[in-house]
């Protein structure tokens, strides 16, 4: 049931539980309480999020989706800096538009070592009101041109889109008991923090037990 080295690589949405006034979260900044939510692993088990965070750091990174050159390119430097951001106690999840079938046999391919969520109902994505951009123009304004270069290095295709093409992505760590120590909310398709970036902005952030 499992694909790399124990590590479940897709799971998909099930249940969200709401916060107390039955609503979604507005943007997660520093200090507020992540609600928990349910999802489903590979295996056929029922896990909640809160579970999973069993080291210093989770980052909770929102991408847009598989068809999405610049998804592609994050993905796969978190997966190359992966073993390096565990040994500093950060963990790593990704949540990316697109069926749980389509994620789980891509992600495969591309040997994706940490947990992926496949949520083609957008219902996280809703919940935690990640935002969409209001167009094209200013989805890919100011898009960055070293991570354009770097398409060839990883060999990365765009593909067609799956699900809202203006969905921005967001970044956001945790601590061991869910509170929010980092967000980062994208501005364009090319703002996700690089591995690099992430660790040395979790510097600064005090480690609570």
């Amino acid at each position: 049931t499992n694909l790399f080295n124990g590590t479940e690589i897709c799971t998909i949405i099930i249940i969200l539980q709401q916060n107390a006034e039955g609503v979604g979260q507005v943007e997660l900044t520093e200090g507020a309480e992540m609600d928990d939510f349910l999802f489903l692993m590979k295996n056929g088990s029922c896990e909640n999020f809160q579970s999973q965070l069993k080291r210093d750091f989770t980052a909770v990174i929102f991408l847009r989706h598989l068809g999405c050159g610049m998804s592609q390119l994050d993905m796969l430097k978190y997966r190359d800096a992966y073993h390096f951001l565990k040994d500093q106690g950060i963990e790593i999840m990704m949540v990316i538009q697109g069926a749980e079938a389509a994620v789980s046999e891509r992600t495969a391919k591309m040997n994706i070592p940490f947990t992926v969520i496949a949520d083609p109902e957008q219902s996280l994505y809703e919940h935690f009101d990640i935002p969409s951009s209001d167009s094209m123009r200013n989805l890919v304004y100011g898009v960055s041109e070293e991570k354009l270069l770097e398409f060839e290095y990883y060999g990365i295709e765009c593909q067609r889109f799956e699900g809202n093409e203006l969905q921005l992505q967001a970044t956001i760590v945790v601590d061991r008991k869910g509170q929010v120590v980092l967000s980062h909310y994208s501005e364009n398709i090319s703002d996700v923090p690089s591995p690099s970036e992430l660790y040395q902005m979790l510097q600064a952030v005090p480690v609570r037990s």
